[in-house]
């Protein structure tokens, strides 16, 4: 079946869906044409993480940092041996992801962290 949950990892809560679904080939390509508005339609569940406010002012530097910015869409992973797409913010924290458990079982969850929990689980929980 079905379910909607929070999962704690490492003092972090966060909400995830387990999905069974009934056609892999189907449900991918699905989600793949949900990954433009997913951000948007799950914001309340999965918010972007607060801003850092420094606490001192830095040193004036002749050669500022440029960072590489990250995509700001949807990429191709791998978290405990699972192929992901996942949504990462610019200073590249998963904001969400999905993958599949197996061909059956879809899992949509904040960040690699709480994706790799939730697959343990339920590779724990079938074996018992």
């Amino acid at each position: 079946g079905s379910m909607a949950g929070v999962v704690n990892v490492n003092g972090v809560q966060s909400p995830f869906f387990i999905l069974s679904v009934s056609s892999y080939s189907d449900t991918f390509s699905g989600m793949l044409s949900w990954e433009p508005l997913m951000r948007r339609d799950l914001i309340a569940l999965f918010p972007p993480y607060p801003v850092a406010v420094a606490s001192t002012t830095a040193a004036a530097s002749s050669t500022p940092a440029s960072p590489v910015p990250l995509p700001v869409s949807f990429t191709d992973a791998t978290v405990a041996n699972h192929d992901v797409r996942v949504y990462n913010d610019s200073q590249g924290r998963g904001i969400v992801l999905y993958g599949y458990w197996n061909q059956n079982t879809l899992v949509i969850a904040r960040d690699p962290a709480a994706f790799t929990e939730i697959v343990q689980r339920l590779a724990t929980s079938r074996t018992q």
